[in-house]
């Protein structure tokens, strides 16, 4: 199933193909001929279509920046200060995730 991104606010199908899917496909030669019609048909069609996918991905793309920006803040809020080393300070390094 393909559930909307908290950052981006879209589905990843949205933004490759500028629609979210059914859940099914339509059973019903009414739900067949609806479907068929949402398909962009002409070429002003296709151009708006392709229009609304590159401004889609640009929200998408400005929504992940600010999402960065948020988790980097709180990350950052949450560690300590870095110490001050001189000179001949004797260290500990601890080698146990090399």
């Amino acid at each position: 199933m393909s559930m909307v991104n908290m950052s981006t606010g879209y589905t990843p199908f949205h933004l490759h193909i500028s629609r979210t899917p059914c859940l099914l496909p339509p059973l019903t030669p009414e739900g067949i001929s609806y479907t068929c019609e949402e398909f962009p048909n002409d070429i002003s069609n296709t151009l708006e279509a392709i229009i609304s996918l590159k401004t889609d991905i640009t929200d998408a793309h400005d929504a992940l920046l600010t999402s960065q920006i948020e988790q980097a803040s709180t990350a950052n809020t949450h560690h300590s200060i870095e110490p001050n080393f001189e000179v001949n300070d004797l260290v500990y390094l601890s080698t146990a995730h090399r």
